[in-house]
């Protein structure tokens, strides 16, 4: 069986990237650019100051798990005609529900994609995801992949390089200054898994590994409500 999985927290994956690229902006601009027409606006970040950078945006990652009401769950694949894709969700959603109760934290299970949409204004709760997918039946070798999202949802986010540089009142707002309905992403973890022997042969496996990735999840959780 072939097995990939990653485990970021809050996209720091990503996070990383876009750090890589800024600390890299200047050596590529010089190569290909005469000095004078260097982008003084593109910053360069030192590798002690990107070390310090990622461990702050760390901790304040984990920060952003404290003090949420409860969870809504919800797997859209409880609802696919593919037994194995149902299977996991199913299996997912008793491991939930188990791991809430050994917590102590509050959840609901969401009927549907409107609950999911409605409930977080309601109640201010964060929004527990697990989306599901895999390759056609018949296709061998078959494969299926689960992505974990924890989710916050904000009525109110503006971009922050609205506050860094104000735009002049003269001009049309720019839809960063304006607030939104975002959904944050605080924790993710996606999983990879492939065989010969169909969709069925992978329910289990898969199902399993969600639930290790869910526990570690709680762990962090547990975490972010003892910080001061």
């Amino acid at each position: 069986m072939l097995e990939l999985t990653k485990f970021p927290t809050a996209r720091i994956s990503k996070a990383l990237l876009v750090l890589a690229f800024m600390g890299c902006a200047h050596q590529s601009l010089a190569e290909t650019q005469p000095a004078a027409q260097e982008h003084k606006d593109v910053p360069v970040v030192s590798d002690v100051a990107e070390q310090k950078i990622i461990e702050h945006m760390m901790e304040a990652n984990l920060s952003r798990l404290k003090g949420w009401p409860g969870m809504i769950f919800y797997c859209p694949a409880e609802q696919s005609t593919v037994s194995a894709l149902k299977q996991i969700c199913e299996e997912s959603y008793k491991n939930l529900e188990a791991l809430s109760v050994q917590h102590n934290v509050k959840f609901h299970k969401a009927r549907n994609a409107n609950d999911v949409a409605l409930l977080p204004h309601l109640t201010g709760r964060l929004k527990v995801i697990i989306d599901v997918f895999g390759t056609e039946p018949g296709t061998e070798p078959s494969a299926i992949t689960a992505r974990i999202s924890v989710l916050a949802h904000y009525a109110h986010a503006v971009n922050r390089a609205t506050e860094i540089a104000p735009q002049d009142s003269s001009l049309p707002k720019h839809p960063t200054s304006i607030p939104q309905h975002v959904d944050a992403i605080l924790w993710e973890s996606t999983i990879i898994k492939a065989a010969v022997g169909g969709a069925d042969s992978l329910a289990q496996p898969v199902a399993q590994e969600i639930n290790e990735k869910l526990k570690s999840f709680f762990a962090e959780y547990d975490k972010a409500q003892k910080l001061p």
